[in-house]
């Protein structure tokens, strides 16, 4: 049963309910049903009551609500009101009647009932929304995917100077503007609120009285679901079935008042092929639906349509940049709104401020709580400032409980890591969000914990198979087939911590169910705890992942399989892990990222105590019997993690998510190395010998848990171009850049190169003086320097370009307007040279600054160098013999 201020008020005004409500039973159903407040299996129950009358149905109704949990108890009482004031409408209405019967349906259909809406107590906040941060630009560039998208959530809130920042407000006037038409795009990582949004956009426009626009939206996961070739107008009709009578007419006479959303590009399973698609303007035309959205997007269908496309990062280039008018990041919650959040979410401020200080003295939760979706786990996992750590282990004697110890550990134990996060999130959705379990207060329902993990261990391992098994395939949504293949029957979803974490999704156009986790996250934690179980069972976790049809080769693979558990636990043991970590390290995308972080987390015993009663054998596993301590972290784990960051052919991303693996692993030694970064970075330490012994990827990890910081000062840190390859993942995201009295030399350069022809290059003052790059170094910063727009200061003074050096920059002086200010100071350029650049210089008008100090200039070649500079008032030219 649920447990919250939600469920006491319906059961508070039941009677009332009752009373009143009954006559709207039918809406009501539909709406929630819509919305995944309920699941079908309660609809058919529901109406199963229709013997007793409406007023029976609608007790029925809020029993099943009060079972479903605090969730769909909040989201019952946020519809109720508009479900009450709807009105019926004439038998034969015109446009004007069909549009607002549309703005009625698609009010009750996009509620904001998800985890960005408000949970908090008082009456002017529950169901509001935390506002999120977006950025704006004027199309975009495919971006390089060689990480988790999650890894990059902090990088957004830098410094970023194209970009403008705007709110909700400034999105919804831009959409429904009249002049507005062609593509508008909207990337965010999972989670950060991208559905959200859309439903805003659709609820802020139905509540408009007068609007020249109308708003229809589709989803690429109903799309998917789509086999056979219609025409644009029928798949409308399927859709807006109360919208046929005047859909022909809104197609054709006028395309420009219309609104096309399309949400979760990433989901489409088709492939878009906008150079050979054969064209079509007609919307009565029969085709396949992927011909169909190129068609919309390329403009050939309906012109002048208004067309949103929401999309997760690594998919938006499925769209040419070129046919994008405007483009949309969703940043998340900014520092400020996270912790606006927990206030507006907790059940007190002395709870949000518990919280606050959980997630902000950690930098690693802070950064995933830029994810909203991430501080909706956090909020469930702390249970309102209460910890689920550790506290099942009272000692219970005489009906007495003896609370000494787990008081202490409740209190004083908060999660450090992630995956201490997940754990307490999937402990207290059972404890507390299961029915049955209202009536036992917060401790008991914590002693019981190991009961209630053992009971549910089936289902949580035949989840986390399904879970394992699509993220390998990178697969996100599953239909009913899935559900099956693992045992997991639609009748299963009815229990609570499947309704909350596995949400089912009706196709409108298809009736087809579709499933999905509440959070990819969540899919990646749930596959990580099967792989861990599995291994730590003796079993393999990729066996099983398809069935067998040879029943004598099955009993072959598990006789062998018994008899190597019996002779070698621990090497078979080890032999598992290493599989699962390969699995991240040979994904290039990175989206196995999160899943190795998981798995690293879950073999450190403390953190897997908070589950205790799910994993084999508690603590006798043969994991631990070779462990000196069973609280420290297996130090096979360790070393395997940092065999990880010694291989050379391991990407700098990859290497990256290694430290993330240490810090969940709980690594001893961290935090004491990454205290020696600090040092570093404060320039309170300075050493050109110790180089070697330096891992550089652990400052790239550093430096991804700080966003806010602009500058990169590494001078005279023996900072070699195999050291700055490790940092490539960060490097671009720096303002200013300053790697001097490094050798870095040619090589280097080839990194700095990559880093400034990224698409999220923030560089603008790069200072590379006295780091060995010479001509040939130099020559391949200025090919990227031609590409980038973002560095205005250039400072390589002491690196021997020469005349030739200089040539190249001449080379790139005639085309760039981007750099002000360049200082070479004693780089052996002659007057030849100086004449080179002079030249260049005749047509270049934006560089303000040009330094030659310390060359080998003659008195002739300064005196023109200065004569030109007279003929230039806005170039400062600093010359001398």
């Amino acid at each position: 049963m649920a447990d919250g201020p939600c469920s006491a008020e319906i059961q508070r005004r039941r009677v009332e309910l009752v009373e009143n409500c009954s006559k709207h039973l039918t809406r009501l159903l539909d709406v929630l049903f819509n919305v995944g407040a309920i699941t079908e299996e309660d609809v058919s129950l529901v109406e199963g009551s229709s013997q007793g009358g409406e007023r029976e149905c609608l007790r029925a109704l809020l029993d099943v609500l009060n079972g479903r949990g605090e969730e769909s108890c909040r989201a019952f009482l946020y519809i109720l009101p508009s479900v009450q004031e709807d009105t019926d409408f004439p038998a034969k209405p015109g446009q004007a009647d069909h549009i607002k019967k549309h703005k009625d349906i698609l009010a009750r259909q996009n509620c904001l009932v998800d985890y960005l809406t408000n949970r908090g107590q008082g009456s002017n906040q529950a169901g509001s929304l935390t506002d999120i941060t977006f950025s704006r630009q004027a199309g975009f560039a495919v971006p390089f995917q060689y990480r988790h998208e999650a890894a990059g959530v902090g990088d957004a809130f830098r410094s970023r100077g194209g970009d403008e920042m705007c709110v909700f407000r400034d999105l919804y006037d831009n959409l429904l503007s009249a002049l507005t038409s062609g593509v508008n795009m909207l990337s965010g990582v999972a989670g950060s609120g991208k559905t959200t949004v859309v439903r805003r956009l659709v609820r802020e426009w139905a509540s408009e009285p007068i609007s020249s626009k109308i708003m229809l939206s589709l989803s690429f996961r109903e799309l998917n679901l789509i086999t056979q070739e219609q025409s644009f107008l029928e798949l409308l009709s399927d859709h807006y079935s109360h919208l046929k009578p005047i859909l022909h007419g809104l197609l054709t006479s006028n395309p420009a008042q219309l609104i096309l959303i399309l949400d979760g590009l990433d989901e489409f399973c088709h492939p878009l092929n906008f150079e050979n698609t054969p064209k079509c303007s007609d919307p009565e035309r029969v085709q396949t639906i992927q011909a169909i959205v190129v068609n919309l997007i390329k403009g050939n269908l309906l012109p002048g349509v208004s067309i949103f496309i929401t999309s997760r990062p690594h998919a938006v280039s499925k769209v040419p940049p070129v046919l994008v008018s405007q483009f949309y990041s969703l940043l998340g919650f900014s520092v400020a709104q996270q912790k606006q959040y927990f206030e507006q979410n907790c059940s007190s401020l002395e709870a949000a401020a518990s919280v606050w200080a959980s997630v902000s003295n950690h930098k690693p939760l802070l950064l995933m709580c830029h994810i909203p979706a991430f501080c909706w786990i956090v909020s469930t996992a702390l249970n309102d400032g209460s910890s689920c750590l550790y506290s099942d282990t009272v000692v219970v004697t005489d009906d007495k409980v003896n609370e000494t110890n787990s008081d202490q550990l409740s209190n004083n134990s908060k999660p450090v890591t992630v995956t201490e996060i997940y754990c307490c999130f999937v402990k207290s959705i059972l404890l507390f969000h299961v029915q049955g379990r209202t009536e036992a207060s917060h401790l008991t329902r914590l002693q019981h914990a190991p009961g209630v993990l053992s009971e549910t261990q089936p289902v949580l391992r035949s989840l986390g198979a399904m879970a394992f098994k699509s993220l390998l395939e990178r697969r996100f949504i599953f239909n009913s087939s899935d559900l099956s293949s693992f045992n997991l029957a639609s009748t299963n979803l009815s229990q609570a911590f499947l309704i909350e974490t596995f949400k089912e999704d009706r196709a409108s156009l298809t009736f087809e169910k579709a499933f999905h986790f509440v959070h990819t996250s969540v899919q990646e934690f749930m596959a990580a705890l099967y792989y861990v179980y599995q291994s730590l069972s003796g079993s393999d976790p990729f066996a099983g992942l398809k069935p067998d049809t040879s029943y004598l080769r099955s009993v072959c693979k598990q006789v062998a399989s018994a008899a190597t558990k019996l002779s070698r636990p621990h090497r078979l043991f080890h032999r598992h892990i290493k599989k699962g970590l390969r699995c991240g390290e040979r994904t290039q995308s990175g989206h196995m990222d999160l899943f190795s972080r998981f798995v690293c987390g879950l073999l450190v015993p403390t953190t897997r105590s908070i589950l205790n009663g799910f994993f084999p054998d508690g603590p006798r596993t043969h994991l631990l019997r070779c462990q000196p301590s069973l609280d420290r972290t297996p130090v096979f784990l360790l070393h395997l993690l940092y065999s990880q960051l010694r291989k050379s052919t391991l990407s700098p991303e990859r290497q990256v998510n290694a430290c993330h693996c240490l810090y969940e692993a709980q690594d001893p030694g961290l935090s004491q190395r990454l205290q020696g970064w600090m040092k570093v970075l404060s320039q309170q330490a300075s050493d050109q010998s110790g180089a070697m012994n330096k891992d550089w990827s652990e400052l790239a990890f550093l430096l991804q848990l700080c966003p806010e910081l602009q500058v990169l000062n590494l001078d005279a840190q023996g900072l070699n171009a195999e050291g700055l390859r490790m940092l490539l993942p960060v490097l671009p995201l720096f303002t200013t850049v300053s790697l001097g009295q490094n050798p870095l030399g040619p090589e280097g350069a080839a990194v700095l190169s990559l880093a400034l022809q990224n698409p999220d290059c923030c560089i603008q003052r790069l200072w590379v003086v006295a780091t060995g790059l010479g001509c040939e170094g130099l020559k391949i910063l200025v090919e990227a320097l031609k590409e980038n727009r973002t560095v205005t200061d250039l400072r390589m003074a002491i690196n021997k370009i020469g005349d030739d050096g200089a040539g190249h920059l001449a080379e790139l002086l005639k085309t760039n307007s981007t750099l002000t200010d360049i200082r070479l100071r004693d780089n052996l350029v002659t007057d030849k040279g100086a004449e080179l650049l002079v030249e260049a210089l005749s047509e270049n008008t934006t560089l303000q600054y040009l330094w030659l100090f310390d060359n080998k200039f003659s008195k002739d070649g300064v005196k023109k160098l200065q004569e030109f500079a007279k003929m230039r008032p806005n170039l400062d030219i600093k010359v001398c013999v």
